[in-house]
């Protein structure tokens, strides 16, 4: 039998951080299921490697050697939530949506009272509509998370909201989770196009301020201030998106728009 042999830089690097290595701040999906749980501390270092070896293939979107990894540490540890879980997320991603309801309900039975296995099976359940139980998930995964984790679950509590048409309290959340976290402007632009939705349109203004300059900037963040400068007759900031649109973004749908509107004016 051949054993996953870890190299002491290995073991210092990833396994001593928690494999923190695996967060990425503004991936909604919970990573932090793969910090020192009560659970993983008492897994010995093939199975935690494995682990992180499957997150990782699926934070690269290879679901196929994510779910390889993820059998194997359930080959070696049968009921361990966090590993239950991320075969959920797979699922999930996969759009094999009864199975991943089935992992994340067994996921969530073995570890209750965890935050993470929480928010991911929010996130889920506000995919699919059931609006009601992932505000449920979300609420508690935010109740019991500190940092970073709590603001990603308040965000994604807020664009649940949102999508059921809860306005008013979905921009209170959003914008609450934006304050604290100032790298989730790089999803800024859902947050102002409720804002404007909301008539928000001077807080709407600083959030697109921010997005267009920083590297998130697309040509859709553009082109809505673009539109929301005319819609304050702010000619001066009118003219400066719209020339970035171009600079930036020349072989786009809202390039071409800008130029037929410009030569309107």
């Amino acid at each position: 039998m051949v054993y996953l042999t870890l190299a002491p830089s290995f073991e210092a690097g990833v396994l001593g951080r928690c494999l923190h290595f695996l967060s990425r701040p503004l991936l909604w999906v919970s990573w932090a299921l793969l910090s020192c749980s009560h659970s993983l501390a008492q897994q010995d270092a093939r199975t935690q490697a494995h682990l992180a070896l499957a997150a990782a293939y699926v934070q690269a979107d290879m679901m196929a050697h994510g779910m390889s990894e993820a059998d194997k540490v359930l080959a070696l540890s049968p009921n361990l939530p966090e590993a239950l879980a991320l075969k959920a997320i797979i699922f999930q991603r996969q759009a094999r949506l009864d199975l991943a309801a089935h992992f994340f309900q067994q996921s969530s039975q073995l570890a209750p009272n965890s935050p993470q296995i929480a928010h991911n099976w929010g996130f889920f359940e506000c995919q699919q509509g059931r609006f009601e139980s992932a505000f449920e998930k979300l609420a508690f995964a935010h109740a019991h998370s500190e940092g970073l984790e709590r603001d990603k679950s308040l965000w994604i509590w807020g664009d649940c909201l949102r999508q059921n048409g809860q306005l008013t309290n979905a921009n209170l959340k959003m914008s609450q989770a934006l304050q604290r976290q100032p790298s989730f402007i790089s999803e800024g632009l859902m947050l102002a196009r409720l804002k404007i939705e909301l008539g928000s349109h001077a807080e709407a203004e600083k959030i697109l301020d921010l997005l267009n300059d920083s590297p998130s900037v697309s040509a859709q963040s553009l082109w809505l201030s673009v539109q929301l400068a005319q819609r304050q007759n702010q000619a001066v900031k009118k003219n400066h998106w719209g020339k970035m649109l171009g600079l930036l973004f020349s072989n786009s749908a809202q390039w071409r728009a800008y130029q037929e509107g410009a030569s309107h004016d």
